[in-house]
């Protein structure tokens, strides 16, 4: 039996979340949903930011059986973040995978390799484990969940000129 009146992810950020990725674009790359909304934001220099209000459910597959979550672990709390240890991880990751049909420059592989670093930065133990499933199964979960979320969206490259002088005004939604 599956839960009802419960929304679909664990967690949502409440401020927009960077990351020094080392991920190469040519360009300023802003990501919208089908409503589009800005969702993530990868710049020339690798800094990736997904945007406050981005919600995710963790590290998958989960599922809702009886009201109990089951599924992957997220992991313990780490103690410098106060979060579970593959919580940045999984959510950066979702957020790659989302746009991974938008014509996104990163690819599978690259949003795979910011999973392993963002968990060896939180030091969790399993994260060759956890890694080497999404490279096994990642391409499967993500077409569960494509199909089920109805993922859409778009990149838009943003000229760099445009982006500096508007002050980095799609950090705040309004590109």
């Amino acid at each position: 039996m599956m839960c009802r009146n419960t929304v679909r992810w664990l967690y949502r950020i409440d401020r927009s979340y960077s990351w020094e990725s080392g991920l190469e674009v040519s360009q300023d790359l802003v990501f919208r949903d089908a409503e589009g909304k800005v969702r993530l934001v990868v710049e020339v220099g690798g800094r990736l930011t997904v945007m406050a209000g981005y919600a995710w459910n963790g590290c998958s597959p989960k599922v809702c059986v009886l009201d109990i979550l089951v599924g992957t672990p997220d992991g313990a709390v780490h103690e410098r973040t106060g979060k579970p240890k593959t919580y940045f991880a999984s959510m950066v990751h979702d957020a790659l995978y989302q746009f991974l049909d938008a014509e996104s420059p990163i690819t599978r592989v690259q949003a795979d390799g910011c999973f392993f670093r963002l968990m060896a930065e939180s030091d969790f133990v399993l994260r060759h484990l956890y890694w080497l499933a999404v490279r096994a199964f990642g391409r499967l979960v993500w077409q569960g969940k494509k199909t089920v979320r109805k993922w859409r969206g778009e990149v838009v490259p943003i000229p760099l000129l445009a982006v500096h002088s508007a002050g980095r005004q799609y950090q705040q939604g309004a590109v």
